[in-house]
């Protein structure tokens, strides 16, 4: 008698447990559609991962890297780097790691670097993968840039950077909300 009332409060215990951990996850959720609603947030990378050619990887074998590194995988602690959505502007300054491809004049940005009015932002709530799938291609003078964000509940995101004028690089990293007055 002992050990079944023993289960039957284990039981309800988890059953507690679960409700309040479902009711947390939506109020989760909840702060995060919002969070994301008002563009006003900031991704900052602490991985760069470029894709791996022989060249590429020839590079890398020198030791040029920073510390941690692998031509896979390179650590970006320390190393400045953003992309900002503020409204409808985005800017963004990401180190590049890769080749590139000039098909006409040679651009002075080591990196990859956008400010301004994107082209086809899309921003949609997958709710069947818990995740907000950002989309947006902006171009400067030189070279064009479509840019693919998927942010997570718990203020993760991978970014994917295409260009027509280098090879694509993804960033893993972190979201955080920015001030107005801190437009960059």
């Amino acid at each position: 008698m002992k050990g079944i009332v023993i289960v039957l409060a284990f039981g309800l215990f988890l059953g507690c447990s679960s409700a309040t951990k479902v009711s947390q996850n939506a109020e989760t959720v909840a702060a995060f559609i919002s969070f994301v609603e008002q563009k006003t947030f900031q991704f900052r990378a602490d991985t760069a991962y470029p894709m791996t050619t022989q060249a590429f990887n020839s590079v890398a074998n020198s030791g040029i890297l920073p510390p941690g590194s692998t031509s896979g995988a390179i650590q970006l602690i320390g190393i400045s780097n953003f992309i900002k959505v503020y409204g409808d502007s985005v800017s963004g300054n990401l180190p590049f790691y890769g080749e590139r491809q000039f098909g006409g004049r040679r651009t002075a940005n080591a990196g990859i670097e956008f400010k301004g009015i994107p082209k086809a932002y899309s921003q949609t709530y997958n709710e069947a993968k818990n995740r907000y799938d950002i989309a947006f291609e902006i171009s400067d003078k030189m070279e064009r840039h479509q840019v693919n964000i998927k942010l997570f509940p718990n203020m993760s995101a991978n970014v994917s950077v295409n260009s027509n004028q280098r090879n694509t690089i993804r960033y893993a990293g972190t979201v955080a909300a920015i001030e107005s007055d801190k437009k960059e």
